[in-house]
């Protein structure tokens, strides 16, 4: 007889406020035959709160790979797993990533049950442009990588969004104030849905000045939120523009090319001007 192929859920969990864990999460907890873990002692609180009976197995970043095998076998035997992080949803910064591709490479159905996240709940309550955002995760702690990142960040048009501990978060806003322009806004939510749950708003001075001064802050964890670059797009031309650009002098003459540019690119036809003459 035929075996039946379980299912792997993605189930997200609270941040803080166990509180917000949806109905239908609890739901499918109760109904796996199986939870993999990224804290088991920090899920069990969770479980006990809502009265989950199903058992917890680790499945941490340092394990992930060599335990991957043996949920997949479990699915592919009939059973159903689910995934949890100890806060938020799965893979978002947390581990997971290879047991879904494994889990896709052997057709076994993927579903995510939806729930509370710091970053979208971050986001929602900047008041920033959130038309085109951009998360980025724990910032690395090479100074190479990390000194990128805050580089394309100040450069960015979107919104910016990512991680940090409170063991990094002055350093690494030390290292942000030094190339983030001053008029640029900031938001840094600590501790999201929990007891003593804090944001601080301003620019990077300020929020620095009003961490620096606050009881708890530098203790928890940071969602910081970024808003996109507010310079004058009009004189700043990617690659891309000017690889439109080549294009249309090449097809149909400088004259039209700048003229039909300058509608497509939005740029004022005298900067397209300029570029097109320090590309020839």
């Amino acid at each position: 007889m035929d075996i039946k192929t379980g299912t792997l859920y993605l189930v997200s969990t609270p941040i803080g406020n166990l509180g917000d864990i949806t109905s239908r999460a609890v739901e499918i907890l109760n109904k796996v035959d199986v939870c993999a873990a990224e804290d088991t002692r920090k899920s069990k609180v969770l479980f006990n709160a809502y009265e989950i009976k199903t058992k917890l197995t680790s499945y941490h970043k340092f394990s992930e790979k060599a335990k991957a095998p043996s949920l997949i076998k479990r699915i592919k035997n009939g059973e159903d797993v689910a995934l949890i992080s100890d806060a938020g949803t799965p893979l978002i910064s947390d581990p997971g990533r290879h047991l879904v591709n494994e889990a896709v490479k052997n057709d076994i159905l993927v579903v995510p049950i939806p729930g509370v996240s710091s970053v979208v709940a971050a986001l929602s309550v900047s008041g920033f442009n959130l038309d085109n955002f951009s998360f980025y995760g724990f910032p690395s702690r090479k100074n190479k990588e990390r000194k990128a990142l805050i580089d394309k960040i100040c450069k960015s048009s979107g919104t910016s969004v990512f991680f940090e501990s409170g063991k990094r978060i002055e350093d690494f806003l030390r290292d942000l104030s030094q190339s983030l322009p001053d008029k640029a806004e900031v938001l840094i939510a600590r501790e999201i849905t929990k007891l003593h749950e804090t944001f601080y708003r301003g620019n990077i001075t300020a929020v620095i000045n009003k961490i620096g001064s606050s009881k708890f802050g530098e203790k928890g964890e940071f969602v910081i939120v970024v808003s996109g670059s507010t310079r004058n797009t009009d004189n700043q031309f990617s690659d891309e523009d000017k690889r439109v650009l080549n294009i249309l002098i090449n097809s149909v003459g400088k004259k039209e090319a700048l003229s039909i540019a300058s509608k497509i690119l939005n740029k004022k036809r005298n900067l397209l001007y300029k570029i097109a003459l320090e590309e020839q």
